[in-house]
């Protein structure tokens, strides 16, 4: 299956080496365009309806979000070619997307490629991209996650989340909703992806979205007892870090 590419930044060198990487190490992707501005990447993209666009996110006078943002559909799958600062690409990360950092690692851009290649030949609206966009309004708080499960892309607001469980190489998540899905990632990846949002890995088995904490409960050497009922347990090694974090949070 051949993938067609559209190659979108602002820097002529930064064109030549990514081509010059996928014309040694990605066969199945043929660049079908170069843009070296947003304006031209719109025309580019109009045209040729391309499977895939690896995009700079730092373009002069609308960045790659702004872009994207005005396009009025977009079915074509994503990757950033970035050296952006770290709460963009948290928010990147979060709607299960794929980026690079500059300069471009081959291992990673073969990874992402191949990821790609799984789901472009839908070639029907890419949600990802609108989550990611409208959580990137406010950045300080991304409103929705993607909840990648073994048969579809589940979006969910970080609120709606309660806690999340260990299952060996899979997390369960446990929803307001009453609901639970069984995802993709163990339970440390979404821990380093959810703590800037107040969640509290309360156990090696638990992490817990502070929000949805009812109280501490000191008895029996202490566990969470969280709105929802659920009782979380607390571990010695934890139990200090988890009520200082409880205590600071506003």
């Amino acid at each position: 299956m051949t993938i067609r590419s559209i190659l979108v930044d602002d820097e002529e060198h930064n064109l030549e080496n990514l081509n010059r990487l996928l014309e040694k190490n990605c066969s199945c992707v043929e660049v079908i365009g170069v843009a070296t501005s947003a304006q031209q990447a719109i025309k580019l993209i109009a045209k040729q309806q391309p499977d895939l666009v690896f995009l700079d996110i730092e373009i002069p006078k609308m960045n790659g979000f702004e872009m994207l943002e005005s396009l009025e559909e977009v079915n074509f799958e994503v990757i950033f070619v970035t050296a952006y600062n770290q709460y963009v690409l948290q928010a990147i990360k979060s709607c299960a997307l794929d980026y690079l950092m500059k300069p471009v690692a081959i291992a990673e851009l073969q990874e992402a490629v191949s990821r790609v290649s799984q789901v472009v030949s839908e070639k029907k609206e890419n949600q990802k991209l609108k989550v990611l966009v409208q959580n990137l309004k406010n950045l300080n708080q991304p409103k929705k996650i993607a909840l990648p499960t073994a048969e579809e892309l589940f979006f969910v607001s970080i609120v709606d989340i309660i806690r999340c469980k260990s299952e060996n190489n899979y997390t369960m998540f446990y929803l307001t909703n009453g609901s639970s899905v069984l995802v993709s990632r163990t339970l440390k990846e979404w821990d380093d992806l959810l703590s800037p949002y107040q969640f509290i890995r309360t156990h090696q088995s638990h992490l817990i979205n502070s929000i949805h904490v009812k109280s501490f409960v000191k008895k029996d050497g202490g566990y969470i007892l969280m709105k929802d009922g659920s009782t979380i347990s607390v571990s010695k090694l934890k139990k200090e870090q988890t009520l200082n974090m409880l205590s600071s949070i506003k």
